[in-house]
């Protein structure tokens, strides 16, 4: 997948485009960050698939999308705090669904990435840590809050930082 931006008077405005070989489509969204995109879609074959997505990718380019400069890029750290070293077997379902509603919010929103869950050290304990990068923090924080509000799992049982 490639994801690339272009910052307005107003808003920042993303474009993204990936080949889903499952499908068997070459799929783009794009939208204003923060507001959920649209997405279009056509049927290519994975030979077809690299040459739209250079064409994407000219086009963007010649639309002013770039990558976001570094200094744009804001980390957030969604840390769920274990009872353990280790998550228990609900701590995972927990940590799992969070995942997957933070994953979705933020990808339809094009507010950015979110990695995997690690476990580290944290306030004496252990915490899964998952990283989101963004060039949005008040909407990243927003849609961690509406994810959490439409999910199992109760808003108290994550924090979000800063770094």
């Amino acid at each position: 997948m490639i994801t690339l931006y272009r910052r307005d008077e107003q808003a920042w405005n993303y474009r993204e485009a990936w080949h889903d070989e499952a499908a068997g489509e070459f799929v783009i969204h794009h939208g204003v960050l923060g507001a959920n995109g649209k997405l279009t879609s056509e049927k290519a074959a994975a030979e077809e698939a690299e040459q739209l997505l250079e064409s994407f990718i000219a086009q963007c380019r010649a639309d002013g999308y770039t990558e976001p400069p570094a200094e744009s890029q804001i980390q957030l750290r969604l840390l769920y705090p274990l009872k353990g070293e280790t998550p228990s077997a609900s701590e995972e379902r927990n940590i799992g669904a969070v995942h997957r509603d933070v994953l979705a919010i933020l990808a339809w929103r094009g507010l950015g990435l979110l990695s995997d869950p690690v476990i580290e050290a944290h306030d004496g304990g252990h915490a899964s840590v998952m990283q989101i990068t963004t060039l949005h923090q008040g909407k990243a924080r927003e849609a961690v809050k509406a994810a959490m509000r439409g999910g199992d799992v109760p808003a108290s049982k994550i924090e979000l930082r800063v770094g």
